[in-house]
């Protein structure tokens, strides 16, 4: 099962904040996605990001 959706704002384990954009398996069977900063695309394993945390914004 996908720990991550599209769209969802996730910090990878080297401090780089972006956006899934699409989620994939390996031929392993591996959870990998592409997440995109900056307009750059990084492909990543599952076990490599975190959701990011949610800012609130005052009203």
């Amino acid at each position: 099962m996908k720990k991550f959706a599209l769209g969802d704002v996730v910090n990878s384990d080297k401090g780089r904040r972006g956006v899934v954009r699409a989620a994939y398996r390996s031929k392993e069977g591996q959870q990998f996605y592409a997440v995109e900063k900056d307009g750059a695309m990084d492909y990543l394993e599952e076990d490599r990001l975190s959701p990011a945390p949610r800012v609130e914004l005052a009203a």
